[in-house]
């Protein structure tokens, strides 16, 4: 017997665009180095990704630095696109758990430090035409004693009065992790975050049982006070194989290619999920961490090479990005109810299947091949499917959406 237990349900009818926004994420600081064209090129990426918005770190322009035009013209051709700009004024840019929390900076860096001169960063950049400010990774206590929520909570109230009186729709954002649970839910109650985005599509290991766990728990904490779930599947610094956590049965534990593979097929099921999403620079492509140049100008060359390479190749990566965010939007997918689904005769126990409005969307997680119904209509795959006995076949470690009625 099928049985579909709901884990969402949209609470409000405010369509505000960053309810369920999609954000393309770059965690270099682009803006003041690489000129104008290299970054419109960019935006012009984002666009063909059907992205509302970007987030970018600007260079750390000192206040009144004449490299804030660089920023307004950035700002000024996103709009032109259609585009909103989110910039990040601080946080940390390594592990915030772990064996290596403390091996980068801490909370803030520099002139992005917590308290004076940070607001008025903030203005310069609302006055360069920025629609939202993100704060980066905070953080918790638990992990820095240099961390103080009560601060932290005074200046987001600063930065959140700033950003909805000088810009309509304006938006605060930050990174939590989901291992502190006392700090996340202190932020989702005291601090008002538009896009509070945690870690536990990170923190998940690649079965169906776990994947089901992050995400009810990610669901119920955001429901409990009325916020928007906003989903990445990795976290805003760049991850490396030395930077492993304790924990090695995480989902990105393993080869190369493993890896790869495991990361597509989560970025497609994350596409699916209700509430906001954010796709770091490259992993449209499919660059892994290690492989992404530390030069934010040969990291836009090379997202540019392999995205015009692959864009008119079906079942590339970025072709599928870009088709699995057109239907994200036509069919609704940010502001719909979901549930898991279980019982289905064709579906092992062992794999995960999600239910978001009238798309089935199955992550095969288990080591086997899994044949879907004769009459199958899929929408799309985060990897080639086989065919046998004229069904189409999914592959282990691939994502793939179907009409729901077709399958279920």
């Amino acid at each position: 017997m099928t049985t579909t237990t709901l884990v969402h349900r949209p609470q409000s009818n405010d369509h505000a665009w960053w309810r369920g926004a999609q954000v393309y994420e770059l965690n270099a600081p682009v803006i003041g180095q690489v000129d104008h064209d290299q970054a419109v090129s960019l935006l012009d990426h984002a666009k063909s990704l059907s992205c509302d918005g970007v987030l970018v770190r600007p260079s750390l322009f000192s206040l009144g630095d004449p490299g804030l035009e660089d920023l307004r013209r950035f700002s000024d051709a996103a709009h032109a696109r259609g585009l909103r700009v989110i910039t990040r004024l601080s946080g940390a840019l390594g592990p915030v758990t772990g064996r290596h929390a403390h091996d980068d900076n801490p909370l803030t860096a520099g002139q992005e430090a917590l308290g004076p001169g940070l607001i008025e960063r903030a203005e310069e950049f609302i006055d360069a035409g920025v629609d939202g400010i993100d704060l980066g990774a905070i953080l918790p206590p638990e992990a820095s004693e240099e961390t103080n929520l009560d601060l932290l909570s005074r200046t987001c109230a600063e930065l959140l009065m700033l950003v909805s009186s000088s810009t309509p729709d304006g938006i605060l954002g930050a990174d939590v992790t989901a291992e502190y649970g006392d700090s996340l839910r202190h932020h989702l109650q005291k601090d008002w975050f538009h896009h509070l985005r945690n870690d536990r599509l990170f923190l998940t290991r690649w079965d169906a049982d776990s994947i089901t766990r992050h995400l009810t728990a990610s669901l119920e904490e955001y429901e409990r006070f009325g916020a928007p779930p906003a989903w990445r599947v990795m976290p805003p610094y760049r991850y490396r194989p030395e930077l492993e956590p304790s924990d090695d049965r995480r989902w990105f534990v393993t080869d190369r290619a493993t890896r790869l593979r495991r990361g597509t097929a989560l970025q497609t099921l994350m596409l699916a999920l209700p509430g906001a999403v954010y796709l770091r620079q490259g992993d449209e492509v499919g660059i892994l961490d290690d492989d992404k140049d530390d030069s934010p100008l040969a990291l836009v060359g090379e997202v540019n090479r392999l995205a015009a390479e692959q864009g008119d190749l079906l079942g590339s990566p970025v072709a599928t990005v870009r088709h699995a965010s057109r239907l994200r939007r036509d069919r609704q997918l940010p502001d719909a109810p979901m549930a898991f689904v279980s019982g289905m005769g064709w579906c092992p126990d062992d794999a995960l299947a999600i239910l978001v409005r009238d798309t089935l969307v199955l992550a095969n997680t288990t080591s086997a091949s899994i044949s879907l119904p004769e009459h199958a209509e899929v929408l799309l795959a985060s990897h080639e499917l086989a065919h046998a006995d004229g069904r189409l076949v999914v592959p282990p470690t691939t994502t793939v959406w179907c009409v729901a009625d077709t399958v279920a």
